[in-house]
């Protein structure tokens, strides 16, 4: 049971509904606002309705009303190709910009001048646009979940990109979203970071910067779910709207899986997400089997034997790759994906980070069927002990009790 030493008065700042939670980004989003709500705080939310993740008025308050009061305000955050062209030539990242919106601004001043919060807690980059108002406005400890750290996701990604416009225009996004992230990140009472990894990278980019590492927390249950170790039924599943997901089943598609699939004909293949474009809906290759969003993330994975992530960009934690290790999961991914859960090559997590690499991987499994079971146990045992929502939100909440 919560105790009054945990009870604070929090603003939870959103830059998306977290619905439906079928991504990462919603289910970091709303496990933060349940684990604040849980632990006995009085929560109140303010959440951008935005344009790429549209939720209906009355299913966001069925998402997060019972969680505290909800104000929601709608921005329209589309990519829209002369703004972007505009863009150039201003000094301002585009990839905030489009987040920056009168009515949110209003909106917040009036909840901070009727409320005396202890935290306002920043979600994501996007809403460390309002940093200023908040300081304006409020002398609560505004508190910055760093989801990832934003720009070095943005300067992998023009790394990986081959069409030359686009390399350049992503490239100088990633410049400004850089000098604008470091400079917010110093703005913040308390930054949290969801790894080591990250909490280094920030420190590094901004030393002054007070940070604590807080990992991506859910709820686990008490035994392990998961009976299905098949790897010839592998599978995928990552929201396509999100670039690095998409990066890395092309490059897992074009450069791995026709090599795997030569040597392993029988392997199959299954791809889930939500926003899965045409040409992965309708994809031409062998054993590939395609299904777009489904209703029950947790299902597809239970019904499929063996994870692969073959991420080469991107930043921060995958909450994808928790999910499947809380189920029991056996997990083949690469470094960038597993970075920042502390995994270990061979006991909780297979790597593969070329395409030998996966068929080697792959390979030991076929080889040797036991260890998958081993792998899936120890995946589970290591995310049940660090983890699990309620002993998150105790420590989180305590230090900032102490740090009053």
């Amino acid at each position: 049971m919560p105790t009054d030493s945990l009870k604070l008065k929090i603003l939870i700042l959103l830059n998306r509904i977290p619905y439906p939670l079928n991504d990462g980004g919603a289910i970091g989003a709303y496990n933060f606002v349940k684990g604040y709500a849980e632990i006995g705080s009085e929560v109140t939310i303010l959440a951008m309705n935005t344009a790429k993740h549209d939720v209906k008025p009355e299913k966001a308050e069925e998402v997060l009303g019972g969680f505290g009061t909800l104000r929601i305000v709608d921005i329209d955050n589309r990519i829209i190709a002369r703004q972007a062209f505009i863009n150039l030539f201003s000094t301002t990242s585009y990839i905030i910009e489009r987040f920056v919106s009168a009515d949110f601004d209003n909106i917040l001043k009036d909840i901070l001048q009727q409320n005396d919060f202890d935290v306002v807690h920043v979600d994501g980059l996007p809403p460390a646009a309002y940093i200023g108002t908040i300081r304006q406005y409020s002398t609560a400890k505004i508190v910055m979940r760093a989801h990832n750290v934003e720009h070095v996701i943005w300067q992998r990604i023009a790394a990986n990109e081959t069409h030359p416009i686009k390399k350049i225009y992503v490239a100088l996004q990633a410049k400004r979203l850089k000098r604008f992230e470091v400079n917010a990140l110093g703005k913040c009472d308390l930054v949290l970071a969801i790894s080591k990894e990250d909490e280094e990278t920030i420190q590094t980019c901004n030393p002054s910067a007070k940070t604590v590492v807080v990992p991506a927390g859910m709820d686990i249950p008490a035994t392990m779910l998961n009976k299905n170790f098949d790897v010839r039924n592998l599978f995928f599943i990552g929201s396509f709207d999100w670039m690095p997901n998409m990066q890395g089943i092309e490059w897992f598609l074009k450069e791995i899986w026709p090599a795997v699939t030569l040597r392993f004909p029988d392997l199959q293949l299954h791809i889930a997400g939500k926003k899965m474009p045409s040409s992965l809906l309708h994809h031409p290759g062998k054993n590939i089997q395609p299904v777009g969003e489904v209703p029950d993330a947790k299902e597809f994975m239970l019904n499929r034997g063996v994870m692969v992530v073959p991420i080469i960009s991107g930043s921060g934690i995958r909450i994808k790759i928790l999910e499947a290790m809380a189920l029991g999961k056996t997990i083949i991914a690469t470094d960038i994906a597993t970075e920042g859960l502390g995994l270990t090559n061979g006991k909780n997590v297979l790597i593969a980070n070329h395409a030998p690499d996966f068929i080697k991987q792959i390979g030991r499994c076929i080889d040797d069927p036991a260890l998958c079971g081993t792998i899936g146990r120890h995946a589970y045992d290591y995310a049940f002990k660090n983890y699990r929502n309620s002993a998150i939100f105790e420590r989180l909440i305590s230090l900032y009790r102490k740090s009053k």
